[in-house]
């Protein structure tokens, strides 16, 4: 499978043996996702810092990955690891997604009150205690849009949410 892969190089000329190692990496990984629409891998090297940057875009999702070592070829099988493990995840979301069981509808509407035929109960999860950055770290390394967790700080319930100019919001109820 041919995938559309953007390189750039910042401080660095992108040697034929870089392109292959990043190609081969990349390709193990791309495996796991369907519909990759682009693939851009920023290669930048900063006095002794060899830092990657990669970021896919497939199904709907963007997976992101940053890695910095003072090696290039480490760089870029670090990163690569992490978008590994982020396909991974989306490809098992996407699974769960399909197989999940339908909830009553007389069931959600004594819970909701009506429309019933409107609701749809996704997933169940116990929210996890976190600060309010490991929350945004958490939030940067997948591709969805909020995550709902317990303020390890004041014990309440937040959800944290991307907004559209690449800040956060964080919503949380009164103390």
């Amino acid at each position: 499978m041919q995938m559309p892969i953007t390189i750039t190089g910042r401080h660095i000329e992108i040697t034929e043996a870089l392109r292959d190692h990043l190609t081969e990496k990349l390709a193990h990984a791309c495996k796991l996702l369907d519909k990759i629409t682009s693939t851009h891998v920023t290669i930048a090297v900063e006095k002794n810092r060899h830092i990657v940057e990669v970021v896919i875009h497939s199904h709907g999702a963007t997976l992101h990955a940053k890695e910095e070592t003072h090696d290039m070829y480490s760089s870029i099988d670090q990163a690569v690891d992490k978008i590994e493990t982020q396909a991974k995840r989306l490809k098992d979301k996407i699974k769960d997604h399909k197989h999940v069981p339908e909830v009553a509808a007389a069931e959600i509407e004594d819970e909701v009150g009506p429309p019933a035929s409107q609701v749809f109960v996704a997933e169940t999860f116990a929210p996890k205690p976190l600060s309010v950055n490991e929350a945004v770290e958490s939030l940067l390394s997948r591709p969805d849009l909020f995550l709902v967790f317990h303020n390890a700080k004041n014990g309440l319930v937040n959800v944290l949410y991307k907004r559209g100019d690449g800040n956060f919001g964080l919503v949380q109820p009164p103390a």
